[in-house]
């Protein structure tokens, strides 16, 4: 079996791979590849991938499947979120009408939508500060393709960490006793 040491690869050959590519800010028709109805919490995980443009496929080969996926919740409070949504996946798909749709999230898998992808900055759990591309928006498939939508600024929810110069000091106050 043999270690590195013993591989003997010839390096000038080799093409480099790393760093993650992240799908940029902006409207894209998606496909709905995969649907998971979370029953205890009462939402649909969807999973997708671009199906048009520049960046179709671009999904295809990255297995972490976290960054490419949204919930909509099916909750009585989340209804109208949920309604818009599958109102945006009718109008992209003219094989598809809420009327008569029997409510099986497996009808949902191959169709497409229009997303809205919106950048947001955040500080993760070891406290390092990183991005991440959320689904923040839905919209028919032809009005993503006609630049009819409206992009979201970025998001920033990183935390702030206070110096100890701005946040003062707990020795600068007057002591309330002797």
């Amino acid at each position: 079996m043999g270690g590195f040491k013993d591989k003997n690869m010839n390096w000038t050959e080799v093409t480099a791979v790393g760093g993650s590519r992240m799908l940029p800010a902006g409207g894209y028709v998606a496909t709905i590849t995969e649907v998971e109805d979370v029953e205890s919490k009462e939402y649909l995980r969807f999973t997708y991938d671009i199906a048009e443009g520049e960046f179709k496929g671009f999904f295809e080969t990255d297995d972490r499947v976290y960054t490419h996926q949204f919930v909509r919740s099916y909750t009585e409070k989340s209804s109208g979120y949920m309604k818009r949504f599958l109102e945006c996946v009718e109008g992209s798909n003219p094989n598809f009408k809420l009327d008569g749709w029997g409510n099986d999230p497996n009808d949902l898998v191959g169709k497409i939508v229009g997303i809205i992808v919106q950048r947001e900055d955040y500080t993760n759990r070891d406290g390092e500060d990183r991005a991440r591309m959320n689904v923040e928006g839905f919209a028919s498939a032809t009005d993503i393709r006609n630049g009819r939508f409206k992009l979201p600024d970025p998001k920033d929810s990183r935390e702030k960490e206070e110096s100890a110069t701005q946040g003062g000091s707990l020795y600068d106050a007057d002591i309330p006793f002797d």
